[in-house]
């Protein structure tokens, strides 16, 4: 990268690190030039506004997974749903303050939302997978698996935020962690260790 490029990226990563720390509203554009150590008439040469450096500054490298190699019609639904699980873990907990920014800005910041909708959730292979057995009634029935996603990746997201900044811990880096979300997604609370598909039906 030549020193324009340096200089701009570490703008975004000043940026994120304010954003997710003390919010959106709360971090002056001031604050984010000095991190970086230049002027604020610098600055707005490389983003035009504040708003504009926002939405840099959630945008997640996916570059590193390598699911994109994997043939997942040869894993079992267990093997599945395991690897979907790691890998998300992994993803939220390499990308934590772009997620913090992501969940707590959304409902102030609607455009957020929809970058969720255009590059997180993006169907990767194993969920195009899932998708495919969920319509081949090989997985348990699912009405809309863009929201089981979204409540999945909330769900990991909220308990790994509260666990690192309530209690100074990182239970995403721990298999025990990851041990329980895998065996709560794949048997919920009724705690059934059947790997079979059962039909939704009206009384259940």
């Amino acid at each position: 990268m030549n020193k324009g490029e340096i200089t701009k990226q570490r703008i975004v990563v000043e940026a994120r690190a304010l954003f997710s720390k003390t919010g959106y509203d709360a971090t002056k554009t001031s604050s984010i030039a000095k991190a970086c150590g230049i002027s604020e008439a610098a600055m707005y040469k490389y983003f035009g506004s504040k708003k504009e450096l926002l939405e840099a500054s959630v945008i997640i490298d996916f570059a590193s997974e390598p699911s994109a190699n994997i043939d997942f019609s040869q894993r079992s639904n267990n093997q599945l749903v395991e690897y979907y699980i790691n890998r998300l873990i992994t993803t939220i907990e390499e990308n934590m303050e772009q997620f913090n920014i992501l969940f707590t800005e959304s409902l102030h910041h609607p455009e957020l939302s929809a970058y969720f909708d255009r590059s997180v959730y993006r169907k990767s292979p194993e969920v195009q997978e899932m998708q495919k057995r969920i319509q081949d009634g090989t997985m348990n029935p699912m009405t809309d698996i863009f929201l089981f996603e979204l409540g999945t990746t909330t769900s990991i997201w909220s308990i790994l935020h509260y666990d690192r900044m309530k209690l100074g811990r990182e239970d995403g880096k721990s298999e025990q962690f990851r041990k329980e979300v895998i065996r709560f997604v794949k048997f919920g609370v009724m705690g059934t260790g059947s790997q079979e598909a059962p039909s939704l039906s009206a009384d259940s």
